[in-house]
């Protein structure tokens, strides 16, 4: 059994993440986002889930609490309390992000260059494995470099509010895998 996220773009001309204008990430921009992946492996590994909260941006966080009327702490401690839930019901068997897949761009306006890669996790819950794989943003801002799951359409709503230059790509949807 095969099961798709859907991915909505939000503008009228969208641009698949696939088809924008290819890039080369400089050594200092590579080295510093394997060091976050570095981190989040990590953390997926020590299994510390909420943590990886600190991969969201600021600026995303933000926006989360001001649609919810909440402050960016409080965003923040709700979103740890959700992840943790969530994982809490699975456990992870294997969990890998495709750093040479990785594929770099350009958005749209020119202003910022940022990569897909395929996070690839095997989990199982209740008895039953699954296989995911979910194309994740990476991206750096004032310095850092964050990773998020834009593979659900709020997820990515919420992105290009917090950084109107991502208007107008679309981004790959990932998938899910029963495996028998």
């Amino acid at each position: 059994m095969r099961l798709s996220y859907l991915a909505i773009g939000a503008a009228a001309a969208p641009v698949l993440a696939q088809d924008a204008p290819k890039a080369t990430l400089s050594a200092a921009d590579r080295a510093g986002l394997d060091a976050r992946i570095d981190q989040l492996n990590g953390m997926v590994e020590a299994g510390q889930f909420s943590a990886m909260i600190e991969f969201l941006p600021p600026k995303v966080l933000q926006t989360i609490a001001d649609t919810f009327g909440v402050t960016a702490d409080e965003a923040i401690e709700a979103s740890r309390q959700m992840v943790d839930e969530v994982m809490n019901q699975v456990t992870i068997v294997a969990f890998d992000i495709d750093r040479v897949g990785g594929r770099t761009f350009v958005t749209p306006d020119g202003s910022r260059q940022y990569v897909i890669l395929d996070l690839n996790m095997l989990m199982e819950t209740q008895g039953i494995r699954i296989k995911a794989v979910s194309p994740n943003l990476a991206f750096k801002d004032e310095g850092v470099w964050y990773i998020m799951d834009v593979n659900d359409p709020a997820q990515a709503n919420i992105l290009r509010e917090a950084y109107p230059e991502f208007d107008g790509v679309t981004f790959e949807p990932g998938t899910m895998e029963v495996i028998d």
